[in-house]
């Protein structure tokens, strides 16, 4: 089948229809063990299947989108960024699914990373369908599967044996047992008589029980082959992985190999998607670390189509980092831009517009609109923000409101203002920031500022700061002001920052003195 479009998500999408043939329905898979806070970089799988899975409805193809909760396994390492580190300590390998919630909010510590994350996703248009491998290895779902691959025990290790520079003990299992008194996984020793038996003695406490594969709520399947078993009962068609899980050898690698030997079938298609780094940090985040960034947090900056965007915009397997300092004008403006050529038609030259448009298409949290929303601009809207201390309803009604199209303007400012209020208080470099005075400060001029200053109140009588353009009022500040008394430009411009802002330098004086007003200006003014 050939790609809807040149966009990476429509070639997956049709390899995946090629590969596997035409179905009744198209399997896509995510997942991730929640250890840890699930951050920006997590969400980069996420959203990959999700790219996907809607390049596959594009085609006409029905999708059943599985996101598993890997809450099963083990608490190896406490964050650093949690609560209550103590009782985690104490709780240390146990599956996180039993371990107590730091926070006291949650049932459990796996469940409140759970419940974060499924509320995250919603906000930017994603609803996959829920595995939580707690239940299902809970229930003895995979009571078979997990025979089967303990009858199959030197297979595998013959599979991963390959890989390794030391071969596996003569004593080793593919799966992983949790003590039925301690809950730990601590083993003296694991064994498998046979048919559904499983024998074990915990280092921990010393219990030693045998048990029936089928109605045990403590085995499980680990890694290397729990991965494939799920492609297998699932059978999943397309699913990607990080590169940690996607070297020679690594866990993508002899999958492939296990699914085929143990159960007969193809791995899905599979797709690499590198690190995600914050911009002025190095390395990759890190859940164990508490070094992260979430995808709350992100959207506390940037509106949820352009979240979707970022990651739309990037092929999976480049790194990329995103940016919160003052990068974050920068990507607004790349986005408007991107967003009014996706809604404007394709040009007689389409060049790169078919990806563009895709792009654009595949970041919408819902319907692709017909034409482009009302955007205010990132860094004019930071600016006029400041000057009413960020009161979104007065900046609203002081530049926006008269000409909004409905109530839809209305809420695409509104999302846009507070995550530029976000940005200016959480992310803006300091010498951006600013307040602007409420009354006339005291502040020592020299007599030339002082009458480059008066020459500004005069000016104001002869021009109209609501129609003037930036261009023509920075002519007539010259002229009129700089010019006439003599008084350098720069000395000028710090006096009416110090007057009005307190303080050296500020923003662009032509505009800014037009979002302040006449009136305002003048009041700050009046006392020189």
């Amino acid at each position: 089948m050939k790609p809807l479009t040149p966009h990476w998500a429509d070639q997956a999408a049709a390899r995946v229809i090629a590969t596997c043939g035409e179905q009744d329905v198209y399997t896509v898979a995510s997942g991730i063990t929640p250890s840890g806070t699930v951050h920006i970089g997590n969400f980069r799988e996420v959203i990959t299947v999700d790219l996907v899975a809607r390049a596959l409805r594009s085609a006409g193809k029905k999708v059943r989108f599985i996101y598993s909760w890997d809450d099963f396994d083990t608490l190896r390492k406490v964050p650093k960024n949690l609560p209550n580190q103590d009782m985690l300590q104490d709780n240390l390998r146990r599956p996180i699914s039993r371990v107590p919630d730091p926070y006291g909010e949650d049932k459990s510590y796996a469940a409140h990373n759970i419940r974060v994350f499924e509320n995250e996703i919603k906000g930017v248009g994603i609803a996959p369908e829920f595995l939580y491998q707690s239940d299902r290895y809970g229930s003895a779902l995979y009571a078979e599967s997990i025979k089967h691959a303990l009858q199959h025990t030197d297979q595998i290790k013959e599979i991963l044996n390959v890989f390794r520079a030391e071969p596996l003990a003569d004593d080793w299992l593919p799966t992983a047992i949790y003590c039925s008194a301690c809950q730990r996984d601590n083993m003296v020793y694991e064994r498998y008589p046979g048919d559904y038996a499983y024998e074990y003695k915990c280092a921990s406490c010393g219990n030693e029980e045998k048990i029936d594969i089928r109605h045990t709520k403590d085995l499980k399947l680990n890694w290397r082959t729990d991965w494939p078993m799920r492609w297998a009962y699932e059978k999943v068609d397309f699913e990607p992985g990080g590169k940690d899980h996607s070297s020679d050898g690594g866990s993508f690698d002899t999958g492939k190999k296990i699914v085929k030997a143990l159960w007969g079938r193809e791995a899905p298609q599979y797709l690499q998607y590198d690190f995600v780094s914050i911009k002025g940090r190095s390395g990759k985040m890190s859940s164990s670390s508490g070094d992260l960034i979430t995808l709350s947090q992100a959207l506390e900056i940037y509106e949820p189509q352009m979240v979707r965007w970022i990651f739309a915009n990037q092929r999976p397997n480049t790194d990329f980092s995103i940016s919160f300092d003052t990068d974050v004008i920068k990507v607004y403006d790349e986005f408007d831009k991107a967003e009014a050529a996706a809604l404007g038609g394709e040009p007689a030259n389409p060049g790169k517009w078919p990806v563009l448009r895709r792009a654009y298409e595949l970041s919408c949290v819902a319907d692709v609109p017909e034409k482009a929303p009302f955007r205010a601009p990132f860094r004019e809207l930071t600016g006029r923000l400041q000057i009413f201390d960020g009161d979104i309803q007065k900046t609203w009604d002081r530049w926006y409101g008269a000409s909004a199209q409905g109530p839809q303007d209305k809420a695409a400012f509104w999302s846009r203002a507070e995550r530029a209020w976000n940005w200016i208080m959480t992310g803006a470099p300091e010498e951006f920031r600013y307040h602007v005075n409420s009354t006339p400060v005291k502040v020592v001029l020299s007599e030339l500022q002082t009458n480059a200053v008066q020459a500004l109140v005069t000016l104001l009588d002869k021009v109209d700061l609501e129609t003037i353009e930036p261009k023509d009022l920075n002519q007539r500040l010259f002229d009129d002001i700089i010019h006439t008394t003599g008084c350098d430009g720069k000395e000028f411009y710090q006096a009416v920052y110090q007057k009005v802002i307190n303080r050296d330098q500020g923003p662009r004086l032509p505009s800014f003195l037009k979002d302040l007003g006449a009136e305002r200006i003048r009041r700050l003014l009046s006392d020189v």
